[in-house]
């Protein structure tokens, strides 16, 4: 099996959904395509005419096909998500290159290899950089460490919001929640409420808790509420299996619920989930993130001391305050 690697982008129509859809559809283990390694998404600012802003990533795989099977595969895809090609450096609904594939050089008419400008791009680079760091470059000796050390990164910023991360089930979406994931969530949320609290709390306290706090209309009110930040973990297949959220006052934050379902637990998704929220908080300049967790729930308890969190002391009779610090220097 062949390692490569493929940059990702679009500034046309909904990007994320398009790069999501893109993705999973390169995970086809049974075609000889695997996904093993999927970067942060960027904004970027475009190259060429006045146009919308890029989301870019890039993902590593392995192969059994040969260079320009591949190349096929991602033309194909290109045209399925609607990519018309009419105007050099235009906008697009979807942009898939082959960027590198193990240390083949290559020059054909249908395909260069290495890709002829990817030392010139930071919007690859920096998400390159990420999932294949130690890739050398077989005509310039230089490794991905030391390109992207001498690219001018101004214009390309993480975006903090959403991620796709890879997992046993395949490529999973970290996005934020929309109304019509409401429903699922209700039921995904009661689950893992008798799964987590079962032998913890009384069976009256955990179904009082799941009808005041996981009814429609407080879900919509915590899906809304301009100082949280509420996210899903979506499965290949569209199904929930995670969710956590944030709440945001000026440099402090409250992680107030994260949660996977009990048959994903044991993954690597509470850990992305948590990741992708302190994405966001580093980003909105918080320096310290609580939590309270049930005294006797041990399952959570290290879970969250291994991610970081550090116990200040009791909340109320049944509970522990943790806290997290963002700021190295705290």
């Amino acid at each position: 099996m062949a390692r490569a690697a493929i940059a990702l982008g679009a500034n046309l129509g909904e990007r994320f959904a398009v790069l999501t859809r893109a993705v999973r559809s390169l995970h086809r283990p049974a075609i000889g395509l695997e996904v093993k390694a999927i970067s942060s998404w960027y904004e970027t600012e475009p190259v060429g005419p006045p146009q919308p802003l890029y989301i870019n990533g890039c993902l590593v795989l392995e192969t059994s096909l040969s260079p320009l099977r591949l190349l096929a595969e991602l033309q194909q895809r290109e045209v399925e998500a609607g990519r018309v090609r009419t105007v050099h450096w235009g906008a697009r609904t979807l942009d898939l290159d082959l960027l590198w594939y193990d240390d083949c050089v290559l020059a054909s008419p249908e395909l260069t290899l290495p890709h002829p400008r990817l030392e010139e791009r930071a919007f690859v680079l920096v998400p390159l950089a990420e999932v294949a760091p130690d890739w050398q470059h077989p005509l310039t000796l230089k490794r991905l460490v030391q390109l992207r050390r001498n690219c001018d990164e101004q214009g390309v910023g993480r975006y903090t919001r959403r991620a796709l991360v890879l997992c046993p089930l395949g490529p999973v979406d970290l996005r934020p929640l929309v109304r019509e994931d409401f429903d699922a969530l209700q039921a995904l949320a009661t689950r893992c409420w008798w799964q987590t609290y079962r032998g913890l709390l009384s069976d009256e306290a955990i179904e009082s808790f799941i009808r005041y706090t996981y009814n429609l209309e407080t879900i919509a009110y915590a899906a809304e509420r301009a100082d949280g930040r509420f996210w899903v973990a979506e499965d290949p297949a569209g199904g929930l299996i995670g969710f956590t959220q944030a709440v945001i006052a000026a440099d402090r934050a409250h992680l107030s619920r994260l949660y996977v379902a009990p048959e994903c637990q044991g993954l690597g998704l509470g850990t992305a989930l948590w990741q992708l929220v302190r994405g966001e908080l580093e980003a909105q300049g918080v320096q310290r993130c609580t939590l309270t967790v049930l005294n006797t729930n041990t399952v959570a308890i290290r879970f969250y001391e291994h991610l970081g969190f550090e116990r200040t002391g009791p909340s109320g009779d049944n509970r522990y305050e943790y806290v997290f610090y963002l700021d190295s220097n705290v």
